[in-house]
């Protein structure tokens, strides 16, 4: 499958400081791709130099197989973008700001404006003045005035920010629909993993420039997963930590009258009745997983960003 987004090897430099580092990354139609990082990583540096608004120093980004380099025009043909705020008319209704973006693309955009105020859920709204509206709603409105020339790539840059619980979950389910329905490729960026838990199938961890981790979402939960620990709290929290070592390898941390052991469940029932055996009292057990976010600062906090996380 040919990607709608390619990038190889892509770098920005900003005199001597690189503030984007030879990352590569692929994102494919009907794909979400969820670009996070702290702020300064280099995620809007990088999506600027994707839509042309910032030159690329070194490497390649090809659009549907064109080069941003070479075919500007054509590869940017099959872009839809919101970078940063939307950059909207407050004065003006939204039906008259998605009007006038559709005009300098045609009759065809202009005909997809009743399709798009439904999709992003503005039927009732799209004819009041956008000062009155939320930023929730000022948001949706950014989205589908880059959706008018039916992009092959939407890009997203920090689209949740500000947003409530429920303009968040809009979002998202805007989102989804575009990818499943629409089969677009999607590139959100956020600071925020555990924002995008429920939006993105493939995570690209950004950090100094450099991409640390790229994984697909089910891959990253099925670390979050294999880091999950049980905690045992017993009557002899030392003695059991030492049993399980001798017999199972197993390193265990006690904190205070328990035990912290990195168990998968199939196995909590085996260590339980070999406690149970040695004369071990066990008055609770307790599966302790770590969350996404926890995941995220660890990586981040890494010594070493380019060691795998497996």
């Amino acid at each position: 499958m040919i990607p709608v987004l390619s990038i190889k090897n892509l770098t920005k430099m900003y005199g001597q400081k690189k503030v984007v580092n030879d990352i590569t990354f692929d994102v494919f139609a009907g794909q979400i791709f969820g670009f996070v990082g702290p702020n300064g990583a280099g995620k809007s540096t990088t999506i600027r130099m994707i839509t042309g608004l910032t030159p690329i120093t070194e490497g390649e980004i090809r659009i549907c197989g064109y080069s941003i380099k070479k075919s500007f025009k054509n590869a940017i043909a099959n872009v839809g973008a919101v970078v940063e705020m939307p950059q909207l008319y407050p004065y003006l209704s939204g039906m008259a700001n998605l009007k006038l973006f559709a005009s300098f693309y045609g009759k065809q955009a202009v005909a997809r404006i009743p399709q798009i105020v439904k999709l992003v859920g503005m039927e009732n709204r799209i004819n009041d003045r956008l000062s009155t509206y939320s930023l929730g709603m000022k948001q949706r409105l950014g989205i589908a005035q880059a959706l008018l020339n039916k992009p092959k790539l939407l890009i997203l840059d920090e689209p949740t920010n500000g947003l409530d619980p429920n303009g968040i979950v809009e979002i998202r389910n805007i989102l989804k629909v575009l990818a499943e329905k629409e089969h677009m490729a999607i590139i959100i960026s956020s600071h925020n993993l555990a924002e995008l838990e429920h939006t993105c199938d493939v995570i690209g961890l950004i950090n100094n420039g450099k991409i640390i981790e790229h994984k697909t979402m089910q891959e990253i939960k099925g670390i979050v997963s294999s880091k999950q620990h049980v905690q045992f709290l017993c009557n002899y929290p030392n003695y059991a930590a030492l049993l399980l070592k001798k017999k199972y390898q197993l390193t265990s941390k006690v904190v205070g009258n328990s035990i912290l052991v990195p168990l998968k469940e199939a196995n909590i029932a085996t260590v339980i009745s070999y406690l149970t055996f040695k004369k071990i009292k066990i008055y609770s057990i307790k599966k302790i997983q770590k969350s996404l976010e926890e995941l995220y600062f660890e990586l981040l906090n890494n010594d070493r960003p380019s060691t795998s996380i497996i």
